[in-house]
């Protein structure tokens, strides 16, 4: 099973995987991360939802292609279900042809205005007078 991972994740490049379950990581999250936990599965579920209808592919024949039940598909398809490990939403990207990838982004909590120091203050005007002068697009 481990070498049918290996190879599985070789064929699909992902920045960043982790193996714990959607539900895990709602327990031990604020009602915000919830949210955006639920946003995020919602999106999946839609893409690959969309992409199984385009192609034609049937849940059986999906489950068969990526070696998984048909339970386990249709809780990947599901958006309200967030009982599914990002291994199993990988491989069946990978069935219908998407390439995963995760992005952590640091989170921008408060916004401050500074002051621009004295000696940057003509090369910020220039600047902008160059950018002035693009043609618009």
């Amino acid at each position: 099973m481990a070498e049918k991972r290996r190879q599985i994740f070789r064929q699909a490049p992902i920045d960043m995987v982790h193996f714990w379950t959607i539900r895990n990581a709602m327990k031990t999250s604020k009602s915000s991360s919830l949210r955006e936990v639920v946003a995020i599965k919602r999106e999946i579920s839609g893409n690959l939802r969309f992409r199984l209808k385009q192609k034609g592919v049937t849940v059986a024949s999906l489950a068969r292609d990526t070696g998984t039940s048909r339970t386990a598909i249709r809780r990947v398809l599901d958006g309200k279900n967030t009982s599914i490990t990002l291994y199993t939403i990988v491989r069946t990207a990978n069935s219908l042809g998407y390439r995963v990838r995760l992005i952590m982004e640091p989170r921008i909590d408060k916004i401050e205005r500074i002051q621009t120091p004295k000696e940057v203050e003509p090369l910020m005007r220039a600047l902008g007078q160059a950018l002035d002068r693009l043609p618009a697009r």
